[in-house]
């Protein structure tokens, strides 16, 4: 059984040059966060020569010898770093990884206890992967701030949980273009299906299909535009909405004849924060309240080993 592209879609694309204040910007982000959970943006005004440097940068960790990714694993203690055995809900997906801190603070601490194990053989590759997270906390910032305009709250509502003390980061991912026994594996998906457990999902994606999401009983392929950046929702933003906004269930397919690659930065609040809706009245709230901490950590443990039943929002729904 061959798993096969699904309906494609174009998801709502949202030109934020006009100001992410801007009441067209704000209403039509409602409706595609309400409707989809995903959208592309373009008009970022992201210099195009620092995308691609940096995606020549991801393209060629990825060409390093095994034996040098190998040396760069992640470890019990440092989750940063390479990997190619995770696991979604328990599954093994076919894809190879690279964790980066994106809090620049901690990268700029030299005596942090978690360093980024940032290959020898490329040393430009600290300096634009810190150029490229710069460039995307602040689009997060931003699009967080529109987020809560939506939900009619201030534009600050949601800042004390992820100024400087965000928990967000950086991945590489590589799909590798798969033999025809393998590709042919029903069993075999590059990423299977999940929510993300933070807030944003920010991608920076290569032109290669592969990314679908869910919706009315049926897997809809996103179709990538050049030079856009692809986004989605994550749980904690569907708490702080009170279910207004739902986390979408997504998936990526394996990659049959071009390898795929793609960047996403994961916007996740302050271990501190306890996630909440943004309701006046507490009795109208749908969710208990999340330690983000515990969520986060019963998520990451089931990437990297079978730990049962993967922790869900669901879980803390009243």
């Amino acid at each position: 059984m061959v798993i096969r592209l699904g309906m494609s879609l174009n998801i709502p694309t949202l030109d934020i040059s006009q100001g992410f204040d801007s009441p067209a910007l704000i209403e039509e982000l409602s409706l595609a966060c309400e409707q989809w959970g995903f959208f592309q943006i373009i008009g970022h005004g992201i210099d195009p020569d620092l995308r691609s440097q940096f995606f020549t940068s991801v393209t060629k960790f990825f060409e390093m010898k095994k034996s040098e990714k190998v040396s760069l694993s992640r470890t019990q203690e440092n989750f940063w770093g390479y990997y190619d055995k995770e696991l979604t809900k328990n599954r093994l997906d076919k894809k190879e990884i690279f964790d980066i801190d994106a809090n620049l603070d901690n990268l700029a601490d030299p005596t942090i206890n978690t360093p980024v194990p940032w290959p020898n053989s490329m040393p430009e590759l600290e300096s634009i992967s810190k150029d490229w997270l710069h460039v995307c906390e602040v689009i997060n910032q931003q699009l967080l701030g529109a987020i809560c305009l939506c939900l009619g709250e201030s534009i600050e509502a949601l800042n004390p949980f992820f100024i400087k003390q965000h928990s967000s980061f950086l991945r590489f991912n590589y799909y590798p273009a798969l033999d025809s026994d393998d590709f042919n594996n029903s069993e075999n998906l590059g990423i299977h299906p999940h929510t993300d457990a933070g807030a944003l999902t920010l991608l920076a994606h290569d032109i290669v299909p592969g990314l679908q999401v869910y919706k009315g009983e049926t897997w809809h392929t996103i179709i990538p535009i050049e030079d856009s950046l692809i986004v989605n929702i994550g749980d904690m933003i569907q708490v702080w909405s009170n279910d207004r906004f739902n986390a979408p269930l997504h998936r990526v397919l394996k990659s049959s004849v071009d390898p795929r690659y793609s960047a996403p930065y994961f916007y996740n609040p302050s271990y501190a924060t306890i996630c909440k809706p943004l309701l006046a009245n507490s009795s109208e709230s749908v969710f208990n309240p999340v330690p983000w901490q515990e969520f986060r950590s019963g998520r990451a443990a089931g990437d990297y080993a079978d730990q049962g039943e993967e922790i869900q929002i669901s879980w803390y729904r009243k």
